[in-house]
Protein backbone atom coordinates (compact mmCIF):
# COMPACT_ATOMS: atom_id res chain seq x y z
CA UNK A 1 0.00 0.00 0.00
CA UNK A 2 2.72 2.24 0.64
CA UNK A 3 4.60 1.69 -2.34
CA UNK A 4 1.63 2.56 -4.44
CA UNK A 5 0.82 5.81 -2.65
CA UNK A 6 4.82 6.74 -3.37
CA UNK A 7 4.34 5.38 -6.91
CA UNK A 8 0.78 7.07 -7.38
CA UNK A 9 2.38 10.72 -5.81
CA UNK A 10 5.80 10.72 -8.21
CA UNK A 11 3.76 10.40 -11.35
CA UNK A 12 1.22 13.34 -9.96
CA UNK A 13 4.26 15.30 -9.34
CA UNK A 14 5.98 14.71 -12.67
CA UNK A 15 2.22 15.06 -14.63
CA UNK A 16 2.47 18.46 -13.23
CA UNK A 17 5.66 19.03 -13.81
CA UNK A 18 4.99 18.21 -17.32
CA UNK A 19 1.92 20.62 -17.63
CA UNK A 20 4.11 23.33 -16.30
CA UNK A 21 7.14 23.02 -18.71
CA UNK A 22 4.45 22.62 -21.56
CA UNK A 23 2.82 25.81 -20.72
CA UNK A 24 6.03 27.75 -20.54
CA UNK A 25 7.22 26.16 -23.97
CA UNK A 26 3.74 26.10 -26.01
CA UNK A 27 2.20 29.01 -24.92
CA UNK A 28 2.45 32.72 -27.15
CA UNK A 29 0.15 35.63 -26.78
CA UNK A 30 1.23 39.52 -26.38
CA UNK A 31 1.04 42.06 -23.81
CA UNK A 32 0.32 45.61 -23.69
CA UNK A 33 2.05 48.16 -21.13
CA UNK A 34 0.53 51.48 -20.39
CA UNK A 35 3.00 53.90 -18.65
CA UNK A 36 3.03 56.64 -16.31
CA UNK A 37 5.60 58.44 -14.08
CA UNK A 38 5.24 60.72 -11.07
CA UNK A 39 8.69 63.12 -10.15
CA UNK A 40 7.19 64.21 -6.70
CA UNK A 41 7.57 62.73 -3.27
CA UNK A 42 4.21 63.00 -1.95
CA UNK A 43 2.73 60.02 -0.09
CA UNK A 44 0.14 60.26 -3.10
CA UNK A 45 1.87 60.53 -6.19
CA UNK A 46 0.83 62.96 -9.27
CA UNK A 47 1.49 60.58 -12.60
CA UNK A 48 1.53 61.73 -15.44
CA UNK A 49 1.84 59.61 -19.13
CA UNK A 50 5.15 58.19 -19.82
CA UNK A 51 4.67 56.20 -22.93
CA UNK A 52 3.13 52.54 -23.77
CA UNK A 53 4.98 49.15 -24.26
CA UNK A 54 3.80 46.03 -26.40
CA UNK A 55 4.88 42.78 -26.08
CA UNK A 56 4.10 41.08 -29.72
CA UNK A 57 5.50 37.75 -28.16
CA UNK A 58 5.41 37.00 -25.42
CA UNK A 59 7.53 33.71 -25.54
CA UNK A 60 10.28 35.48 -27.34
CA UNK A 61 9.78 39.07 -25.78
CA UNK A 62 10.15 40.79 -28.79
CA UNK A 63 8.64 44.58 -27.82
CA UNK A 64 8.39 48.04 -29.12
CA UNK A 65 8.42 51.18 -27.30
CA UNK A 66 7.05 54.10 -27.17
CA UNK A 67 7.93 57.08 -24.87
CA UNK A 68 7.55 60.74 -24.44
CA UNK A 69 10.81 62.66 -23.79
CA UNK A 70 11.20 64.33 -20.35
CA UNK A 71 10.50 68.11 -20.52
CA UNK A 72 12.89 70.58 -18.57
CA UNK A 73 10.60 71.23 -15.53
CA UNK A 74 10.51 67.09 -15.35
CA UNK A 75 14.38 66.81 -15.36
CA UNK A 76 14.52 69.69 -12.58
CA UNK A 77 12.06 67.11 -10.28
CA UNK A 78 14.13 64.41 -10.99
CA UNK A 79 16.92 66.02 -10.14
CA UNK A 80 15.52 67.34 -6.78
CA UNK A 81 14.37 63.53 -6.38
CA UNK A 82 18.04 62.68 -6.48
CA UNK A 83 19.13 65.29 -4.28
CA UNK A 84 16.67 64.27 -1.55
CA UNK A 85 17.48 60.33 -2.10
CA UNK A 86 14.13 59.94 -3.63
CA UNK A 87 12.57 57.51 -5.99
CA UNK A 88 11.13 57.74 -9.25
CA UNK A 89 8.57 55.87 -9.63
CA UNK A 90 6.66 53.87 -12.02
CA UNK A 91 3.08 52.88 -12.46
CA UNK A 92 2.15 50.19 -15.11
CA UNK A 93 -1.34 48.90 -16.91
CA UNK A 94 -1.28 45.79 -18.23
CA UNK A 95 -3.23 44.25 -20.59
CA UNK A 96 -2.75 40.77 -21.87
CA UNK A 97 -4.55 38.20 -24.94
CA UNK A 98 -6.78 36.71 -22.41
CA UNK A 99 -8.54 39.86 -21.68
CA UNK A 100 -7.18 40.87 -18.02
CA UNK A 101 -6.02 43.75 -17.08
CA UNK A 102 -3.56 44.79 -13.29
CA UNK A 103 -1.91 47.70 -12.50
CA UNK A 104 1.54 47.64 -11.12
CA UNK A 105 3.83 50.27 -9.13
CA UNK A 106 7.38 50.11 -9.00
CA UNK A 107 9.96 52.46 -8.47
CA UNK A 108 14.12 53.17 -8.55
CA UNK A 109 16.29 55.61 -6.89
CA UNK A 110 16.15 59.33 -9.38
CA UNK A 111 20.03 59.15 -9.08
CA UNK A 112 20.81 56.31 -10.92
CA UNK A 113 18.28 57.66 -13.95
CA UNK A 114 20.52 60.11 -13.33
CA UNK A 115 23.39 58.82 -13.54
CA UNK A 116 22.91 56.13 -16.67
CA UNK A 117 21.38 59.42 -18.43
CA UNK A 118 17.64 57.76 -18.53
CA UNK A 119 18.72 54.29 -19.45
CA UNK A 120 16.42 52.22 -17.59
CA UNK A 121 15.13 48.41 -17.45
CA UNK A 122 11.63 47.49 -17.21
CA UNK A 123 10.90 43.70 -16.23
CA UNK A 124 7.72 41.64 -16.90
CA UNK A 125 7.01 38.98 -14.92
CA UNK A 126 4.94 36.29 -15.92
CA UNK A 127 3.39 32.78 -14.25
CA UNK A 128 3.11 29.80 -16.33
CA UNK A 129 -0.19 30.66 -18.14
CA UNK A 130 1.51 33.87 -19.43
CA UNK A 131 0.08 36.18 -17.27
CA UNK A 132 2.05 39.28 -15.98
CA UNK A 133 2.49 38.79 -11.65
CA UNK A 134 4.98 41.76 -11.26
CA UNK A 135 6.30 44.91 -12.88
CA UNK A 136 10.11 46.41 -12.12
CA UNK A 137 11.98 48.94 -12.90
CA UNK A 138 15.94 48.98 -12.37
CA UNK A 139 18.65 51.03 -13.55
CA UNK A 140 22.23 50.30 -13.55
CA UNK A 141 23.47 53.83 -12.48
CA UNK A 142 25.76 54.79 -11.38
CA UNK A 143 24.10 57.27 -8.32
CA UNK A 144 24.70 60.90 -9.72
CA UNK A 145 23.30 63.90 -9.27
CA UNK A 146 24.41 65.92 -13.11
CA UNK A 147 21.90 66.53 -15.46
CA UNK A 148 21.59 63.80 -18.06
CA UNK A 149 23.10 64.20 -21.63
CA UNK A 150 19.47 63.66 -23.27
CA UNK A 151 15.71 63.81 -22.39
CA UNK A 152 14.91 60.61 -24.22
CA UNK A 153 14.64 57.66 -22.49
CA UNK A 154 16.47 54.51 -23.44
CA UNK A 155 14.64 51.35 -22.24
CA UNK A 156 15.29 47.64 -22.03
CA UNK A 157 12.07 45.27 -21.69
CA UNK A 158 12.72 42.10 -20.49
CA UNK A 159 10.39 39.51 -20.56
CA UNK A 160 11.04 36.49 -17.62
CA UNK A 161 9.00 33.18 -17.23
CA UNK A 162 9.55 31.14 -13.59
CA UNK A 163 11.69 28.33 -13.72
CA UNK A 164 10.44 24.95 -14.67
CA UNK A 165 13.50 22.74 -13.25
CA UNK A 166 14.42 19.63 -14.51
CA UNK A 167 11.81 16.19 -14.68
CA UNK A 168 13.17 13.53 -12.59
CA UNK A 169 13.70 10.13 -13.91
CA UNK A 170 10.39 8.42 -12.58
CA UNK A 171 11.03 5.15 -13.96
CA UNK A 172 14.28 4.61 -12.74
CA UNK A 173 12.70 5.62 -9.27
CA UNK A 174 9.78 3.23 -9.42
CA UNK A 175 12.23 0.03 -10.23
CA UNK A 176 14.13 0.96 -7.32
CA UNK A 177 11.14 1.09 -4.96
CA UNK A 178 9.92 -2.31 -6.52
CA UNK A 179 13.59 -3.87 -6.35
CA UNK A 180 13.72 -3.00 -2.77
CA UNK A 181 10.35 -4.52 -2.07
CA UNK A 182 10.85 -7.85 -3.07
CA UNK A 183 14.42 -7.56 -1.57
CA UNK A 184 12.63 -6.71 1.96
CA UNK A 185 10.08 -9.99 0.89
CA UNK A 186 12.39 -12.32 0.16
CA UNK A 187 14.93 -11.42 3.19
CA UNK A 188 17.71 -10.98 1.16
CA UNK A 189 18.10 -7.55 2.62
CA UNK A 190 21.35 -6.81 4.39
CA UNK A 191 21.93 -4.37 7.43
CA UNK A 192 25.40 -3.21 7.43
CA UNK A 193 24.84 -1.09 10.63
CA UNK A 194 26.95 -1.41 12.99
CA UNK A 195 26.75 -3.63 16.80
CA UNK A 196 26.02 -0.66 18.38
CA UNK A 197 24.15 0.61 16.15
CA UNK A 198 21.87 -2.47 15.56
CA UNK A 199 21.41 -3.16 19.38
CA UNK A 200 21.95 -0.16 21.58
CA UNK A 201 18.06 -0.35 22.47
CA UNK A 202 19.76 -3.53 24.70
CA UNK A 203 22.89 -2.33 25.55
CA UNK A 204 21.78 0.58 26.89
CA UNK A 205 18.83 -0.85 29.93
CA UNK A 206 22.21 -3.56 30.92
CA UNK A 207 24.49 -0.43 31.58
CA UNK A 208 21.56 1.35 33.36
CA UNK A 209 20.63 -1.81 35.24
CA UNK A 210 24.53 -2.52 36.03
CA UNK A 211 24.98 0.91 37.50
CA UNK A 212 22.06 1.02 39.75
CA UNK A 213 22.87 -2.25 40.94
CA UNK A 214 26.57 -1.61 41.37
CA UNK A 215 25.28 1.73 43.45
CA UNK A 216 22.43 -0.60 45.80
CA UNK A 217 25.07 -3.55 46.31
CA UNK A 218 27.43 -1.48 48.49
CA UNK A 219 24.68 0.02 51.26
CA UNK A 220 23.59 -3.50 51.99
CA UNK A 221 26.61 -4.98 52.07
CA UNK A 222 26.82 -2.49 55.15
CA UNK A 223 23.68 -3.53 56.97
CA UNK A 224 24.43 -7.33 56.94
CA UNK A 225 27.44 -6.32 58.54
CA UNK A 226 26.17 -4.57 61.39
CA UNK A 227 23.50 -6.99 61.95
CA UNK A 228 26.19 -10.17 62.47
CA UNK A 229 27.93 -7.44 65.33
Amino acid sequence: MYLTYVIVSVLFCVSFVDLVHGSELDYDGWLQLRLWHAFDDDPVPKFTERGNITVSSVRSGASVVGQNGLLPAQISALKNLAEHDGKYRLKALARTSSGSEITFLTSVPACYLLGSDLEDIITVWLDSAAEPIAVSISSLGPCLLDSPFTNMWTTNVVVRYPDGGPIPDTAMYIQKLEREREARERGETKDNRSFLAKYWMYIVPALIFLLLSSATNPEAAAGGSAQRQ
